[in-house]
């Protein structure tokens, strides 16, 4: 008995699987193969693709290209994704796994499938990736709150989440090019930033967050945070609470990705006690050292 439902002029629900309505649908629209995976965050009773429209995503997945991506309307559908309430890391991991995101960001495609050669990652960068966004949303959605009771709650007093999950998709991108990955990766996300209309402060935001994704795993690990010093050279880099609320989830949503057994409770400790110290330092210290220098 089979149940087919029509959603719009191009998109049918047949048995709680979403497929489109003839075969040349994505020829005639190719922006349609984005707007597919935003019907899925949209639909709560879809459960997936069917398969010839999976058979026909993977034949048409060539139609991204440069002008498919400098497309306005392509543009904005993408960012739609990023911002759906639900589902939007299961979405980006089927085109992940459909190569449409490595398409749509051929800097994605490039570290899709490759290896991490160090003592901490066991999955490849792709899939570490995937696995930071759906920490973040996890801790935005409360799902670790025992495990992460700290970042549970920063994170819901983010202004803008997009810039958490944008930072999160890009901040291991520079990975496999030989030079320090954060540089070359704070690089490319601020080009990502300007296709997609991200403001000029959002853009610096995510930029810096990339660019030092690592700093604060580093300090909280390997710094005596008992020095006066170290919290005002950490904090001298932060700047603002703003920053670090951002790379604290940032930072624990990236740990617990490496490997299961990478979080655990020393580290959390030494997280939470560099992140307390330097808002301590943020909002006292330094408006005492300011008013001694006489600076505003």
């Amino acid at each position: 008995n089979i149940k087919e439902k029509k959603l719009d002029e191009n998109f049918r629900s047949k048995n709680g699987l979403l497929r489109i309505k003839n075969k040349n649908l994505f020829k005639k629209n190719p922006s349609l193969i984005i707007e597919l995976f935003v019907k899925l965050t949209e639909n709560p009773n879809l459960r997936g693709i069917e398969s010839s429209t999976l058979r026909q995503l993977k034949e048409d997945r060539g139609l991204i290209n440069t002008e498919f991506r400098k497309n306005k309307k392509n543009i904005d559908l993408f960012m739609k994704l990023i911002r759906s309430k639900r589902l939007m890391v299961t979405q980006l991991d089927r085109m992940n796994q459909l190569g449409i995101l490595g398409k749509y960001l051929p800097e994605f495609g490039r570290v899709t499938g490759q290896m991490q050669y160090d003592l901490f990652h066991i999955y490849t960068v792709d899939a570490h990736t995937i696995q930071v966004l759906r920490n973040m949303r996890r801790l935005y959605l409360g799902t670790t709150k025992k495990l992460f009771p700290l970042a549970s709650k920063i994170v819901k007093h983010l202004p803008n989440l997009e810039i958490l999950y944008v930072a999160g998709l890009y901040h291991d991108i520079g990975k496999g090019r030989g030079k320090n990955h954060s540089i070359s990766g704070a690089k490319t996300v601020n080009r990502f930033c300007q296709n997609h209309n991200f403001s000029y402060s959002d853009r610096n935001l995510i930029e810096w967050l990339v660019l030092n994704h690592l700093k604060m795993s580093i300090t909280s690990q390997k710094e005596d945070l008992s020095d006066t010093e170290v919290i005002e050279d950490f904090a001298s880099i932060v700047k603002s609470k703003l920053r670090l609320d951002y790379l604290y989830c940032l930072t624990v949503s990236d740990i617990s990705a490496t490997n299961p057994t990478l979080w655990n409770s020393w580290n959390a400790t030494l997280l939470r006690e560099l992140y307390s110290k330097t808002l301590n330092y943020l909002t006292h210290d330094q408006k005492k050292s300011n008013a001694f220098f006489g600076n505003k």
